[in-house]
């Protein structure tokens, strides 16, 4: 017979039969548990939130931002490297390039420019090295400078016109730097000129793109 349950066999429970210690649907015990479960799930949302805000802010207040620019004044030509960024930074790496060529640093743009056996000697120039530098916040520094004018006599009067150097000098089209920082958090960026600030996970070994 159709529907009948054979004989001996022990017959389904119904299907709205549930075991009498689990809380049905509308007893209380059940909306005290998802209660609880809810307050957990937006506590710990909450605690997410917060670190991640507070993660934003530690690097807000950690951001650095390496300036690098050439500067002309009435004394001579200049490039000047400048942290204009709210923390440290740490300049790991500079690169130096000649009409599109990777130069030996500014004293290799002077040998690119004028061929070995110069005059342009540390008694004309003004360098400073700032690959492996901290900068803090605000720091100015001149990696590299040189006059217009030639040195002057014993008297201390001042020299003439170097026009080789005007004419070396005078295009700052000729010279792009790139450099690559750092911030105390481990961030790291490479930028051209200061004009872009491209994110990269570590700071490269070899040389930078030009």
């Amino acid at each position: 017979m159709t529907g009948s349950t054979p004989e001996g066999a022990v017959p389904p429970p119904p299907q709205d039969a549930m075991p009498a210690d689990r809380p049905r649907p509308r007893d209380p015990e059940f909306w005290i548990a998802i209660g609880a479960l809810a307050v957990s799930a937006i506590a710990m949302l909450s605690s997410v939130l917060q670190f991640t805000v507070q993660r934003s802010q530690e690097r807000a207040a950690a951001w650095p931002f390496i300036s690098l620019n050439t500067a002309y004044s009435s004394e001579g030509f200049a490039f000047v490297v400048q942290n204009k960024g709210m923390g440290p930074a740490l300049v790991r790496r500079v690169d130096v390039f000649l009409d599109g060529r990777p130069v030996e640093g500014w004293p290799g743009v002077l040998d690119g420019l004028y061929g070995p056996g110069h005059p342009y000697g540390w008694d004309r120039i003004g360098a400073t090295d700032v690959e492996d530098r901290v900068f803090a916040p605000g720091e100015r520094v001149e990696a590299f400078r040189i006059p217009w004018k030639a040195p002057g006599g014993e008297g201390g009067e001042p020299g003439e016109d170097d026009p080789r150097v005007r004419e070396g000098f005078g295009d700052a089209s000729r010279f792009a730097v790139r450099a690559c920082y750092c911030s105390v958090l481990g961030d790291c960026w490479i930028t051209r000129e200061g004009i872009d600030h491209a994110p990269v996970d570590a700071c490269p070994a070899g040389p930078l793109p030009p």
